[in-house]
């Protein structure tokens, strides 16, 4: 018996090398989990500077959601909804132990950041085109070499990485989870190691369809594109350009070691008060006086130019999302860009309207329901 247990002592320890040996990060894995809507403290983070003074939205004078609302947003587990029209905050509304100095995780939201980095790359000419190849602006990833920016940006790069199905059974649906059922699979590999322990690996489609295919690995090589053209840390170039002009405070990133760089698909954490305050900077693009991108290239950044028909069953852009109202008997209506997280962490931007939603919680809520009742909850011309 004695000579057993110590059979099955060396065969448990053996395993337990070997699993430790063929992945790494198991001890992570146990300590960190998987991503939390509020920010836990636990992992590395890096700081994303903000504003000393937080930029001007005004207290809202209204508190409570209409009916209809506040009864998908309790069924949904939400946690925050507030909304801004015309640059200032008109609702703000909280579940019980929430509150507006909670950080409240991005989720797929950083997606929409990374890729609005990537047009301020085009505005500043630090990328010529969009058709740029990633063998010119990415020599890391070998295997990687024809792939064009424009097809990492609209999810139909033909990386082979993670094509996995989903419960909406659509491969590589835009609502994929940005957490991880196979503890040992790519996404998993991604997340505690970082793009460098699997980029140099990646292959890709010889002839690439045109097949959408929603990848976190793809926003992963969008980060690193803009840390090697500008020589600076992710979390650097989104307190630049993005998060210190829009006024928002202090927020931390993600980052799946201490040497390694943030997780560019996921994983922000801010204030609901500073998500309004982005969505408000892309809705506006800045300033009169400073504004984020030309133009033209904001409209395209946002979609605000694709058809309506393409907007019926959700169009996904250049890391955007559009949709469009058209419920009849409601009093919004038309086109709407949004940034979107796994649990329905959301971002409405209706420029026409001046409109900016924020939506935070545990699992998704209905999208143009949300939409139609913040717009119902508040007071407007």
């Amino acid at each position: 018996m004695r000579r057993f247990l110590s059979l099955m002592t060396v065969l448990v320890l053996g395993g337990m090398v070997g699993l430790y040996a063929y992945f790494p990060y198991l001890t992570a894995l146990l300590v960190e989990g998987t991503p939390t809507l509020v920010w836990r403290e636990v992992g590395q983070y890096a700081r994303v500077n903000g504003a000393q003074q937080p930029g001007f939205i005004g207290s809202a004078s209204i508190t409570e959601l209409e009916p209809k609302l506040n009864a998908i947003f309790a069924e949904s587990g939400g946690s925050a909804l507030s909304a801004a029209r015309n640059g200032e905050l008109v609702l703000e509304h909280y579940a019980p132990g929430a509150t507006s100095e909670m950080r409240l995780n991005s989720f797929s939201i950083a997606k929409s950041l990374v890729g609005a980095l990537i047009f301020k790359a085009l505005a500043e000419e630090k990328i010529a085109s969009p058709d740029q190849t990633l063998g010119e602006l990415l020599p890391a990833a070998p295997g990687l070499s024809d792939m064009t920016l424009r097809k990492v940006l609209t999810m139909r790069s033909g990386v082979h990485f993670d094509s996995r199905s989903t419960s909406f059974g659509a491969r590589g649906s835009y609502k994929d989870s940005d957490t991880f059922p196979n503890p040992f699979g790519p996404v998993a590999r991604l997340y505690f190691r970082g793009l460098d322990a699997v980029v140099g690996g990646l292959t890709m489609d010889a002839a690439p369809s045109d097949t959408f295919n929603y990848q976190n690995v793809n926003t992963a090589l969008l980060g690193a594109v803009l840390e090697r053209l500008y020589g600076q840390p992710l979390e650097t170039l989104l307190s630049e350009k993005i998060w210190l002009p829009a006024g928002a405070q202090d927020a931390v990133w993600r980052k799946p070691s201490v040497e390694s760089g943030v997780s560019a698909y996921c994983c922000i954490y801010a204030t609901a008060r500073d998500w309004l305050r982005i969505g408000m900077f892309f809705g506006s693009n800045g300033s009169v006086a400073e504004p984020f991108l030309p133009n033209s290239l904001w409209r395209e950044f946002l979609g605000l130019d694709v058809p309506l028909s393409m907007r019926l069953n959700d169009h996904y852009g250049n890391h955007t999302l559009q949709n469009v109202l058209d419920r009849k008997g409601e009093d919004l209506q038309g086109p709407f860009t949004y940034f979107m997280g796994q649990n329905g962490q959301i971002l409405y931007i209706m420029p026409e309207k001046n409109l900016v939603v924020y939506r935070a919680g545990e699992r998704f809520q209905l999208l143009h329901s949300t939409l139609y009742g913040a717009w119902n909850s508040i007071r407007h011309d």
